[in-house]
C-alpha cells in the first residue's frame, strides 16, 4: 500500500540525487531507504530512477515528484487546519498569485487579522494564471489572485480595489525611450518580450487592435523579474505591469505607461469549500470589512465634493 513515508522518501531522493545523501537528510539508513524505494516502484509498477552519479529520475519519476510534492503540501495544510484548537485561530493562510503591487491590500488585511490572532502565518506562492488555478484546484492554496482573467468566474471572487497598469520597459538607446507614453503603433516591429498570459488577454488584444498582428515577439515570460533580466541582457523592450521591477541606472532601461492607459482588474478568488476553515473565513471577513470601508470613504468623499460644488 502506498503510504506518505514512501512519498517523503522519494522526494528526499529526488532532491538529493543520491541514496546516501537522501538517507542522511531523512535520518534513516541507506538499506531502509532503498527498500522503501523498491516498495514504491513495485506498487506503481514503474522504474522511478536511473542509477548513476548523480542519479536521475525517469519520466514517470519526474511526474511522481511533482504529484508527491503537491500531496505532501496538501497533507501538511490539512494537518495544521484540522489540528488547531477549536477556540483559537491558528495555522497558515496560503495565497497563490502573480507578482502585483496590489498584493499590498491583502498584506494589510493579513496584518489586521494577525493583530487579533498572533499565531497565524502566511505562505505566498508566485506563478502565472495556470499556476494559481492549479494551486486552488488542488487545495494547496486557500486564495488566489487572478489578473484580468476570465477564469475568475470559475470561483467565488471579489474585485480588489487596486488596478495594475501596463507599461513598457525600454532600453535607453532606443529612440522610443524618449516618449512619455507608448501607443500600440510604437510596438510594431519592435523586438518584444511579453507575458505569456497577455497574449490571450482580450483587453490587451483590444488595446493593440490591428497592431497585434505586427508584433515581433522574441520571447515570453511567466514571472516579470525573469523577463526583466532577459530584456536587460538582450536589450529588448518588455511589456509588463508597471512598478514590478526596481530599475537601477546600471540597467539603462526606462519604464513608460501605455496610452490610452490599460489597467488590469484584479480578482481575489477561492473555492466555495473555503468557508469550512475558520481561519480562511476570518481572513475573508477582514477583507470584506476593508472593501466596505473603502467604498464608504469614497462615497463620503464624493458627497462632500458635491456639496462643496453646490455651495460655490
Amino acid at each position: 500500500m502506498l503510504e506518505l513515508r514512501h512519498l517523503r522518501c522519494f522526494i528526499g531522493i529526488a532532491q538529493e540525487r543520491t541514496i546516501t545523501q537522501a538517507a542522511a537528510s531523512l535520518h534513516i539508513s541507506q538499506p531502509a531507504l532503498s527498500r522503501t524505494l523498491q516498495e514504491l516502484e513495485e506498487e506503481l509498477g514503474q522504474p522511478l530512477i536511473i542509477r548513476g552519479k548523480p542519479l536521475t529520475l525517469t519520466a514517470k519519476g519526474e511526474l511522481l515528484r511533482e504529484r508527491a510534492q503537491t500531496l505532501l503540501e496538501l497533507f501538511e495544510h490539512i494537518k495544521i487546519e484540522v489540528g488547531s484548537p477549536e477556540n483559537e485561530l491558528s495555522g497558515t493562510i496560503t495565497i497563490a498569485a502573480g507578482e502585483s503591487p496590489a498584493v499590498s491590500f491583502l498584506a494589510e488585511c493579513l496584518k489586521q487579522l494577525k493583530a487579533r490572532a498572533p499565531k497565524i502565518s502566511f505562505a505566498l506562492k508566485s506563478g502565472n494564471e495556470n499556476f494559481v488555478t492549479a494551486a486552488l484546484d488542488s487545495g494547496i492554496a486557500d486564495f488566489g489572485i487572478l489578473i484580468a482573467s476570465p477564469q475568475a468566474a470559475r470561483y467565488e471572487h471579489l474585485i480588489l480595489p487596486q488596478r495594475d497598469s501596463w507599461g513598457l520597459l525600454i532600453p535607453q538607446e532606443l529612440s522610443l525611450s524618449s516618449k512619455k507614453q507608448i501607443e500600440a503603433v510604437d510596438l510594431t516591429n519592435l523586438p518584444l518580450i511579453v507575458s505569456s498570459q497577455s497574449l490571450h488577454n482580450n483587453e490587451f488584444s483590444g488595446w493593440l487592435g490591428a497592431c497585434k498582428d505586427k508584433l515581433k515577439v522574441v520571447g515570453t515570460y511567466n514571472l516579470p523579474y525573469n523577463g526583466y533580466v532577459f530584456a536587460k541582457e538582450n536589450r529588448c523592450a518588455m511589456l509588463s505591469l508597471l512598478n514590478l521591477v526596481q530599475l537601477t541606472p546600471h540597467d539603462a532601461l526606462v519604464e513608460r505607461p501605455l496610452y490610452p492607459p490599460l489597467d488590469a482588474q484584479l480578482h481575489l478568488v477561492w473555492r466555495s469549500g473555503i468557508y469550512t476553515s475558520a481561519l480562511c473565513s476570518a481572513f475573508l471577513s477582514v477583507i470584506k470589512e476593508q472593501l466596505t470601508r473603502g467604498l464608504n470613504l469614497r462615497a463620503n468623499y464624493t458627497l462632500n465634493e458635491h456639496m462643496q460644488i453646490e455651495h460655490r
